[in-house]
């Protein structure tokens, strides 16, 4: 006949006794420590990110006049190539693109796969948090005329 572990052999409850802790082995409490350190490292560096990734409202950039990033556009191209519109690649005078704010820099390809080509890139933006927040910064084919037949640009970060 099976017996219940809280009784006894003469069929009383047995006296319930203090629960002691078990001793941690030294080991397992430095690996306890490391991870609860990796886990607020990461807490820390994902508010941190999400800080990063919000633009002010002076960070913008405009492609013939029309804003692409910031100004009502959103952030969503940020990070990301972007092709040139086709009339922007079929027209040699075109583009003219500004990038306003000192927190973001845009930078033009040549190919239409935001890759460099030799010396066939331009980065425009001012990363400078010295200067006034509505400094903009400007490029067209006017500076360079092969900057007509550029096709695609990425939108960072500083």
């Amino acid at each position: 006949q099976a017996r219940c572990a809280s009784q006894s052999s003469r069929g009383r409850p047995a006296p319930h006794l203090p629960r002691l802790p078990l001793p941690i082995p030294s080991a397992m409490q430095h690996v306890g420590v490391a991870i609860i350190a990796l886990l607020a490292q990461q807490s820390v560096a994902s508010v941190v990110a999400a800080k990063k990734s919000q633009l002010d409202i002076n960070q913008k950039v405009y492609i013939e006049g029309s804003p692409v990033l910031g100004d009502g556009a959103g952030e969503g191209i940020l990070n990301t190539c972007q092709g040139f519109a086709r009339q922007h690649v079929s027209n040699p005078s075109a583009p003219e693109v500004k990038v306003c704010g000192t927190g973001i820099k845009a930078t033009f390809y040549l190919r239409n796969r935001c890759e460099g080509y030799y010396e066939h890139q331009v980065t425009v933006g001012k990363c400078d948090t010295g200067m006034p927040s509505t400094t903009c910064d400007t490029w067209s084919p006017a500076n360079d005329k092969r900057f007509g037949h550029y096709q695609s640009y990425m939108v960072e970060q500083c």
